[in-house]
Formats: structure tokens, sequence, C-alpha cells
């Protein structure tokens, strides 16, 4: 006899499948993930939240056995989800695959009988996008290591920051180390009443926006960008001489069967969930409309995701939507910047390395954020194992999900495999202790960090001073410094390391856990204030007149540490982020985002404009308050 909640489970499922043997064909269109588009945001929501606020760990007690027991799998899966929903999460669906071929998914939360609801998956539509570009190689229509000029000619209006850089691949701009600025902030998010065609209109615009742009040295620096992802949707327009849409829905939707996702807004016989976000009090919010479509703005569900993986997975056997080739070369780890140090790419998706029975076994997969949606998805291509979650909620819980969709795949794991996968950390470089690094100040894509020495010497980490304790011949955070006498119990935190070296002349240090590949966070590049700033007039809060535009100001200050103070400011969900970052004075009108990764090393330019100071950054303009 089943149990309510596998009950649950089929009676959703079973209502899906019905409605989708009536549901007539539908246009298709892609929607684009905020999620890391929120450049900041992508590490400092997940990580930050996870790593200061859920402070007490629900994993499973090792007592605990799922081996060859779907049923109670299935059960204590579901018990995962449901305490994430309804209080802090609105509505959350997921999806499993047991390596069985079958699919089982739930809605869990406030939700509508009346149609079938699809919820925005974000960034990890870059792997629809990733599949896409392989199919066209193997059609024929290009190459991955072709010039990306070779269909997107508008690439040679963006000037070098040095002379004899090399040209930009379609490869490169896969696994985002094309040297472009991460993101284009002008005119990403539109009006949530934007029809259409305006926003084919404007994703097909993208490459005209390169003008006037400047590039860093591909290969340099890995920098997660949704401009890369916005472009290569415009390459498979080009070579494939289909429109986007029509793109996607025949080569990739329909042929997985996902009669319920599409790029754009609206779907014939299913909805877009309605968003929230707050921390205590959970407001709606408007729906998110990007113009980067194949960076990030796919709305499905969670059985249409199961059916996507299940085509995927097909293309080992040559039947699905990839040869075994291409199936191949998607998976394979990608050469990438040393920066990258433990970090592994594939084509894009992020590989993950565990211990199980003395063997390493790889997870992959890929987040996605366009708030307040957040979405996660990982699997093990070997035994067909999936993991998919996603929530409509912008909120503490969101930084959750991942942490829980990790678990619950270690534990679907299991079930099929008999031993639950571990993390390890990385080896050190050589070392017979711990390495002080340099005191001063460091910039990493997470802000400003000023590092001193004492005992325990402390790390400032998003405003908090953190001490770093010896553990295990590395520093590991003592949280002693930040939290007091509160009993922290979480060993995803009590594991996070810093780690100090040198890379390519320059102290740097970097952070990473078992569960957190050195790399992932970037790295942190210390830097000396030169004590050079621009004219005084240029100091204060500058806004743009761009209607719902994702860096709606730039508040620009001197620094008491003596260099220029950039806080850029992020709209996204309903809730306001900031990241603080420091700059150089270049002069010539110019000062220089300092660091290396995502959204550093970048172009800001002052003037003035009808009497009034403005600022230029991300191709938007900024005028004084």
């Amino acid at each position: 006899m089943k149990s309510k909640k596998e009950k649950k489970i089929h009676s959703v499922q079973m209502r899906e499948n019905q409605i989708q043997e009536i549901t007539p064909s539908y246009p298709s269109q892609i929607q684009i993930p905020i999620h890391d588009l929120y450049f900041p945001f992508r590490i400092l929501f997940v990580f930050l939240f996870f790593l200061l606020f859920q402070c007490q760990s629900n994993g499973e007690s090792k007592d605990n056995s799922y081996f060859q027991n779907k049923e109670k799998t299935k059960t204590d899966i579901q018990t995962k989800w449901e305490t994430q929903a309804p209080s802090g999460i609105k509505s959350l669906t997921y999806m499993v695959m047991m390596g069985d071929g079958e699919v089982y998914q739930s809605q869990i939360g406030v939700s509508s009988e009346a149609k079938i609801e699809r919820f925005k998956i974000g960034s990890i539509t870059k792997l629809f996008t990733g599949i896409a570009i392989l199919q066209l190689q193997e059609s024929g229509k290009l190459k991955l290591d072709d010039p990306a000029s070779k269909f997107l000619p508008e690439l040679n209006l963006v000037k070098p920051k040095q002379e004899g850089y090399r040209e930009i691949t379609i490869r490169d701009l896969l696994t985002h180390q094309s040297g472009l600025p991460s993101d284009l902030a002008k005119g990403f998010f539109l009006s949530p009443d934007t029809k259409e065609d305006e926003i084919y209109k404007s994703f097909r615009s993208l490459p005209k926006a390169l003008a006037g742009l400047e590039r860093n040295e591909p290969g340099k620096i890995h920098s997660y960008s949704n401009l890369s992802f916005g472009l290569l949707g415009n390459i498979i327009e080009r070579a494939s001489g289909e429109s986007i849409e029509s793109y996607f829905r025949v080569h990739l939707f329909e042929k997985a069967g996902m009669k319920h996702t599409t790029l754009m807004e609206n779907l014939e016989g299913s909805e877009l969930i309605t968003g929230y976000s707050g921390i205590f009090w959970k407001t709606r919010t408007i729906r998110p409309v990007i113009r980067d479509l194949t960076a990030g703005s796919i709305s499905t569900t969670a059985n249409d995701m199961g059916l996507f993986m299940k085509a995927f997975f097909q293309s080992k056997e040559n039947k699905g939507l990839l040869t075994s080739v291409s199936f191949d070369e998607f998976h394979k780890t990608q050469i990438g910047p040393v920066s990258n140090f433990e970090m592994k790419l594939g084509l894009p998706v992020m590989k993950s390395s565990y211990q199980a029975d003395g063997k390493t076994v790889w997870f992959y997969g890929h987040s996605g954020s366009l708030p307040p949606f957040f979405a996660d998805l990982v699997y093990d291509p070997n035994t067909e194992i999936v993991s998919f979650v996603a929530g409509n909620t912008l909120g503490i819980q969101t930084g959750k999900l991942k942490s829980t969709n990790t678990e619950v795949m270690k534990v679907l794991w299991e079930e099929k495999m008999g031993i639950q996968p571990e993390p390890s950390l990385p080896p050190l470089l050589g070392k017979n202790g711990a390495f002080l690094g340099e005191e001063g100040f460091y910039i990493s894509p997470m802000g400003i960090h000023e590092y001193k020495k004492g005992n325990p010497p402390t790390l400032s980490l998003m405003g908090f001073d953190v001490g770093l304790i010896e553990k295990e011949n590395r520093y590991g955070i003592d949280l002693r410094v930040l939290f007091g006498l509160i009993k922290i119990n979480d060993p995803s935190i009590t594991e996070l390391r810093v780690e100090f070296e040198t890379w390519e002349g320059n102290p740097i240090f970097t952070l990473y856990s078992k569960d957190l590949p050195k790399g992932v966070a970037g790295i942190g590049v210390k830097f000396t204030p030169d004590n050079r700033y621009p004219d005084s007039q240029y100091f204060g809060t500058f806004i743009t007149k761009e209607p719902y535009a994702i860096i709606p100001k730039l508040k620009l200050e001197k620094d008491k540490r003596g260099f220029p103070l950039l806080t850029i400011y992020y709209a996204l969900g309903g809730m306001e982020n900031t990241v603080q970052v420091p700059c150089q004075w270049e002069g010539d009108n110019t000062l220089r985002i300092l660091g290396y990764g995502r959204n550093l090393g970048e172009k800001l330019t002052i003037g003035s404009k009808g009497g009034k100071p403005i600022l230029q950054y991300s191709g938007g303009e900024y005028e004084k308050d």
C-alpha cells in the first residue's frame, strides 16, 4: 500500500501527464538566468546565506541506510523538501531519478489546481545552450574552436585591453573565459509587460551593444558571464538559420517530449508560478523578463526536467539529444585558466569530485537564479541518478536549496550503490604547514577583504572579521570570533578553508571546503592603495534613468584606506543587494575596478552631461543624484 507522500508524488505526476496529452504544440522561447547574472549575488546569496545563517546541520545519521530501499528514499526526500516550504519558500518543485529510468516528482506549497505551473530555472538554461551548440557542431554548421567573430563580426568592435590577444573562440564563451565583461547590465531586465517580439528584438540587439566595450585576455581567468551566453544564443540563430525560440522548441524541448517548457513568458496549457521575496514576510514580485534569453530564461516543470534528463542520457546510445561523442565532450573536463585551481568545467556543467569505496565519483550540475526564482540540478551520467529542485521565493531559506539538493543526491546514490559518496579536501601545495599570507587588502568577487596577522590571524569576509585557525596543515575559519558563544554544528562551515599562496607573482588567497572546490568562489588578490582619486565632484550617488535596471545606482566614495570605492547596487527579485569594490584611478577619465573574476578588472568612465557629473558602467549611464 502506498504512503500518502508517495501518492502525492504520483498524483501530481498523473495530473501533469493528463494535461500534457491534450496540450497543443506551443511557440517556444527562452528566458534568462539572472541567477548568475547577479554577479555577486550568485555567491553572495547562496554562499552568504548558507554560511552565515544556516548554521545547524540537518545531515542524515550515518546509521540511516537507504541501500535498495526506494520507498524509504522517496519518503525521506519528500520530508527534506517539506522542511523548506511553505514556511520559508512559498512553493518548490523537485524531481529525482534513481538510475532506473523512472521520474519521481512533486510540488510542495502554494499551487493552483487549474493549470500546470512552471518555475524559472535561471542559468540551468545554459546547459540547453551548450547542447544546442554541440548539435550545430554535429551538423557541421560550426566548430567549438571557431573564432566567435566568424558568426559575430561585431566582436571586432571590442577593443583588447592590450595588443596581441588571441581571438575569442566559441569554446571560450561556453567556458566563461572569453575575457569579455561578465555582464552587460544596461538592458538586462525588461518590463514585465514586454511583448514577445520586443524581447526577441532586444535579444538580437546584444551583439551591436558590444561596440565600445573592452576585453581582457581570453583564457586568463574564469569570470562567469551571462553576456557570453546571450551571444551564444545569437550564434545559434545565425549558424542554424532558425529563430532561437524555434530552435529550442524543435531540437530540444519537442525532441525530449517537454510540453511545458519555454524560453519566453507565455505557453498555452501552463503558467509561470507567482514569485515572492522577503526575509520574514513574503510579498509578490513582478515577473522577471530578461534580454539574454540563452543565459537563463527557461521556465519549466519538474516532470519536464525529468524528460529532458532521460533524453539527455539516451545520447550515450546515439538516440537522444546528442551523439555519444558530443555527450562525452559535454562532460569532458575543459582546459581552463590556471587560476581555476581545483574548479572543473564541462560544456558548461560544473564538475565536483567525490570518493566512494576508494574510487573517484564525478557529479555534474548547475545552479540557476533569476530572483525570486532559484533552481539547482545535479546528476551522475554514469548511474543516471538525478536530483533537481526549483523554488519561487527569494529569502533566507533559498540559500539552503543547493546544499539540500546535494544531500538528496548523496542519498539517491546510496540507494543504488550502497554507499554515500564523500567529498574530500584538495591536496596541499607541497607545504608542510599552513602558510601565512601577506597582511593587507585583498579583492575578490565577494568584495574587499583585510587580512591581519595575530593570534589568531583574521580575514574579513562580507564585512565580518573571522579568525583563522590552523587545522590539518591549512587554515580553517574560527567562527567563535564571529558568533561568540553560539554553538555551530554545520560541518560545511567548520570545514571552510583559507589558503594563501602566490599566482603569477601576486599574493592571493582562496576559499574552499569539501563541497566548495578551490577556485569556485574566485580568488582574493592583494592590492596596495595608491591614494589617487578623480576630482571630488565625481564622488557621490549616481542614478540611472533606465526602468527595471538590474543596477539602479552606483556610489563612488573616497575611501579612507586610500582608494576610490565603488558600491554597486543590484535590484533582484524585489530585494536590494550590494557589493563594494576598490578602484584605481588611471587618469583620462577612467577608473579600473581592481581584481580578477566576475565584474572585476572592468572599466568605469567619468564625465559630464548638461553640466552634471555622470558615470558610465556596464553599458549604462548614471547621473549624479
